[in-house]
């Protein structure tokens, strides 16, 4: 039997290592050769040729001085026992620069019902078990998005809250009460639309997500939009409005206008285009309901686009 060929071995070693980082794997434990005592290179060369007939050799020649150490191949021998580790990370959301490791963003229009598989398959494989950041910490569950696999349109909010956290759906707060109410004020019915957030997690306290949570978990945003390909998305507060249109632009100089989406800053993550129109959160409107006014004619903007008869103020 030949000696191991080291070039075939690491190149057989790279390609394997490569098939577990797809499958989410970012660490394998390789066992380090332990020092041989001295004097028994010789005594390890002995079996080299296992699997070959026996030879008779004369007892000096096993003694031979070590001008002929064993074959340089049998070094590549630790590495070519290297199996992977018995705990396997999740395939879920491995760590990559400080964002998750994911596929590139579909980019075609799906059927329905190849969409919710999509859909169903991002959140199974990456998001649910997702720990690249310090929200994953105190979550019950992470919270990906409901509605409609192919939409007209999408609201995005912020993050989830403590109902969100507990049931795993977004919006069904009190928040996702009034969002409820102004969404049938459009003629339309949750079950018509989608809902997510920009980040999975609930935030400690509900209070607003940091920059870098937000930047770590819109990845995922960005795939749920190419896959829901809506023709308006409806950004529900700053945080949402600024992630989705990569400005720092306060709210109120933002809503009350489309915008184009994705904007420059994003044209490389390979988006499908749609409208974007920013108004207050449905939180915000809670706490001063003077301004849902200025929702309503957002809103009426959007029935306006997508050719939505308005039924009224009610």
């Amino acid at each position: 039997m030949s000696p191991l060929d080291p070039d075939a071995v690491s190149a057989a070693l790279r390609e394997w290592l490569r098939s577990e980082h797809r499958l989410g794997v970012t660490h394998v434990g390789v066992p380090l050769p332990r020092p041989a005592p001295q004097g028994a290179a010789t005594r390890a060369a002995a079996p080299a040729p296992r699997g070959s007939a026996p030879r008779a050799a004369p007892a000096t020649e096993r003694r031979s001085p070590p001008a002929a150490p064993a074959p340089p191949q049998r070094r590549a021998t630790p590495a070519a026992r290297v199996t992977p580790p018995a705990r396997l990370l999740p395939p879920a959301a491995p760590r990559g620069n400080g964002g998750p490791n994911l596929p590139p963003p579909c980019d075609r229009e799906l059927s329905i019902g190849d969409a919710r598989a999509a859909l169903a398959a991002l959140d199974d494989t990456y998001v649910r078990g997702c720990r690249l950041c310090g929200l994953c910490e105190n979550r019950t569950q992470t919270v990906f998005g409901v509605g409609h696999p192919r939409p007209d349109l999408v609201f995005v909010g912020e993050g989830p809250g403590a109902e969100e956290d507990a049931q795993g759906l977004p919006f069904v707060g009190a928040a996702g009460q009034l969002l409820t109410r102004m969404i049938a004020a459009m003629g339309l019915t949750r079950e018509q639309v989608y809902i997510a957030n920009v980040v999975k997690c609930r935030p400690p306290g509900n209070r607003t997500p940091t920059d870098d949570e937000m930047a770590t978990c819109a990845p995922y945003l960005y795939r749920q939009l190419a896959i829901l390909r809506p023709k308006v998305i409806i950004a529900l507060g700053r945080p949402a409005a600024q992630t989705l249109l990569a400005t720092k632009t306060p709210i109120g100089k933002l809503r009350g206008q489309f915008h184009d989406f994705p904007p420059p800053a994003l044209a490389a993550v390979g988006l499908p285009a749609a409208r974007l129109m920013p108004t207050f959160h449905p939180a915000y409107l809670l706490r001063s309901p003077g301004e849902k006014g200025k929702v309503w004619e957002d809103l009426q903007q959007v029935m306006t686009v997508l050719g939505l008869k308005r039924p009224g103020k009610g």
